[in-house]
């Protein structure tokens, strides 16, 4: 008998107070790549990080339906959820999307702190 398809997530429940940048780490991490933050303020589903990380893989390095998979585990393991629940409509952050803002402006600190260490 076959298992049970897993329901969708609503939300991975980053809460906005640091977690979220250790969740795109992972990705970035996973597949070897910086995403560009200059559009961080606007992501707020798994689908929008992942086509972020899409415009900065290598056209040739991509692998469809893998890649998703590779994400998902990636973009997951902060908060320990179980990745096939995720989908490209899951949000990012378990807050009102009021709190969303934060999101943007913490990724694109991450990446200013980030480029003055290296």
């Amino acid at each position: 008998m076959p298992s049970p398809v897993p329901s969708p997530l609503d939300t991975l429940g980053l809460g906005g107070d640091g977690d979220e940048i250790a969740a795109i780490t992972e990705v970035e991490q996973e597949f070897g790549v910086r995403l560009d933050y200059s559009s961080a303020s606007e992501w707020r589903t798994a689908g929008d990080v992942f086509a972020a990380l899409l415009q900065a893989l290598p056209s040739g390095s991509r692998d469809g339906a893998h890649d998703w998979d590779r994400f998902v585990e990636a973009v997951s393991r902060e908060t320990g959820v179980y990745p096939h629940r995720v989908t490209p409509s899951t949000l990012l952050l378990g807050k009102p999307i009021r709190y969303l803002w934060l999101f943007g402006a913490i990724a694109v600190l991450a990446a200013v702190a980030y480029k003055m260490l290296t």
